[in-house]
């Protein structure tokens, strides 16, 4: 069986720059890494990578596969690798947490984004910013026997009044889609699954 890449369907920049929310320096983000960690045995890795950034040719989403009746620790690391020392983001995504929420959506996906009943995947946040709310730099995921697709997306939701990001975001994502929710898409991308 042949390996099948799926493409970003938005790769930008973000203006995560500005602890106030205001438009700052954009970062870039060309790689977006998931490691999956059981319980038992080694952690799992796979990247989307786009060597040549924004603007250029597309980049590849390595496929993921699981094995079924396993719960793993889902960890989204964030990355502009287009630098000589690849610049991790994760952490200004954590720092700014309150502006900021990792959605996961997808035929792959049954969780509080999606309206899926059936799909490879069950998520669960496993991490929260200052307020309570969902960050989703860490979850838990229950694999099952399927394939699916995996849609990461990283959203930037500046606190204003009303504030943007809310404990229902995910449930407004499910509901209505991106545009139920304030802010903007600093980074998404797609992600084969297989469950066997």
């Amino acid at each position: 069986m042949s390996q099948r890449f799926l493409l970003a369907t938005t790769l930008l920049t973000s203006a995560c720059g500005n602890p106030g929310g205001g438009e700052g320096e954009n970062e870039v983000i060309s790689r977006v890494e998931l490691t999956f960690a059981p319980s038992a045995g080694p952690a799992l890795t796979f990247q989307y990578d786009d060597p040549d950034g924004d603007g250029g040719g597309p980049g590849e989403s390595q496929p993921i596969s699981l094995t079924a009746g396993t719960t793993y620790q889902l960890t989204v690391s964030f990355l502009n690798a287009l630098e000589a020392t690849p610049e991790d983001i994760t952490q200004e995504v954590r720092d700014e947490a309150v502006e900021h929420q990792v959605f996961f959506t997808g035929s792959a996906v049954v969780g509080p984004a999606t309206t899926n009943t059936t799909g490879p995947l069950t998520h669960s946040y496993a991490d929260t910013d200052e307020n309570g709310f969902p960050l989703g730099l860490t979850s838990t995921v229950v694999a099952a026997a399927g394939t699916g697709d995996l849609v990461v997306t990283l959203r930037h939701m500046p606190p204003e009044e009303p504030p943007q990001k809310s404990a229902d975001s995910a449930a407004q994502v499910a509901a209505g889609g991106f545009a139920a929710i304030g802010g903007s898409t600093d980074a998404q991308v797609t992600f084969p699954v297989t469950v066997p």
